[in-house]
């Protein structure tokens, strides 16, 4: 998962993303969906709306619908990933109105390592759960951790919701001219403010973001359509020259290295 902005794909009915691996870095995005994280060792920087912590061997993170967030790993820190859709969720809500699990789940780290220890004997035989399976599997989860974490009312406060808006608005226009000026305009607030409450929540400027954007949409166009030249995706997808696009790229990369 290394795509950031708004993750249209985790919004299907029947999405359900379940993921292992040893190293992770995910920017700033955010769904419907929620998304949990569970830390099986090593250590991980994750920044849940704004508010950043490290997480180690038996910590949780939960990012409920429309939380902006994201999270870098330490090379060969084991994890697990899963987004479920509202699909999965309908008993949870219903059984919990208007509440949900904090962000950090940092207390309990023995239970919580169980649970990580199960989710690894369901990850063995992923492929072979049907989907009456799948669900029965997000109710247990989700009551598990409920027995560990009871739900708490959520607070949400406006720019976190704001946030999620503008990621958006982001997705949905990187081909036009986005400016730290435009943008802050267009949302009411100050350049300055605004600037500093983006970095805050995606822990990257404006001008960066708006670049992974569309070099990911570029990549998209080209993965798509194989008779669609290089130059004609960076164009397409807002870039002014090849060599802005070069620049954007190669950083880009080297990002992902460190």
């Amino acid at each position: 998962m290394k795509n950031g902005f708004y993750e249209q794909e985790a919004d299907n009915l029947d999405h359900f993303y379940f993921n292992h691996g040893y190293y992770n870095y995910s920017p700033a995005h955010f769904h419907n969906s929620i998304e949990i994280l569970f830390v099986a060792s090593g250590r991980f920087i994750v920044r849940g709306n704004g508010e950043e912590r490290i997480l180690t061997a038996g910590d949780t993170f939960f990012a409920d619908a429309f939380v902006t967030h994201l999270y870098k790993s330490e090379k060969d820190s084991e994890f697990y990933v899963i987004v479920m859709s509202e699909n999965y969720l309908k008993n949870f809500r219903y059984l919990y109105r208007g509440k949900s699990f904090p962000m950090f789940m940092t207390d309990h780290k023995d239970k919580l390592t169980q649970v990580v220890k199960a989710i690894g004997e369901v990850y063995a035989q992923w492929n072979d759960y049907n989907a009456l399976m799948k669900r029965g599997f997000a109710d247990w989860l989700l009551g598990k951790l409920s027995s560990i974490f009871p739900p708490e009312i959520v607070k949400v406060h406006k720019e976190d919701r704001f946030i999620a808006e503008v990621l958006r608005y982001i997705d949905e226009n990187f081909a036009n001219e986005i400016t730290l000026t435009f943008i802050a305009n267009r949302f009411g607030y100050s350049p300055n403010y605004f600037s500093s409450l983006f970095k805050r929540y995606t822990d990257m400027s404006l001008p960066c973001y708006v670049n992974r954007v569309r070099i990911g949409k570029a990549e998209a166009m080209l993965r798509a359509d194989a008779r669609l030249s290089v130059s004609s995706a960076a164009f397409n997808s807002g870039f002014h020259s090849l060599n802005t696009y070069y620049r954007a790229l190669k950083d880009y990369k080297k990002e992902e290295r460190e």
